[in-house]
């Protein structure tokens, strides 16, 4: 492979769990409070809702532990969705990639 077609990937990130209670503040536009990942944003630094969908320690991934309340108590305030899959669905469409 020639110099010229090397590819390299930008692994840098920065730690958003955080982010709002250091100072940070979310941009806000027309639409952007919105959007799915402005939602997704506010559900998970919500404190009531740690217990079932909480962000990792690093700040660079989230997790759901516990899905059916999560879908039952938390998904409906946010979203309109009621299916696991379409929340998956949108997750994918913007980008979000599935940590095993």
């Amino acid at each position: 492979m020639s110099s010229s077609t090397v590819k390299y990937v930008d692994h840098t990130y920065r730690d958003y769990s955080r982010f709002i209670e250091e100072g940070g503040e979310l941009v806000r536009h027309k639409k952007s409070d919105a959007n799915f990942p402005a939602k997704l944003h506010k559900m998970l630094s919500e404190p009531n809702h740690s217990h079932v969908v909480r962000w990792m320690p690093h700040g660079r991934a989230w997790k759901i532990l516990d899905k059916d309340l999560l879908f039952t108590t938390v998904i409906p305030i946010y979203y309109v969705c009621k299916k696991y899959e379409s929340f998956t669905r949108q997750l994918n469409g913007w980008g979000f990639k599935r940590l095993y």
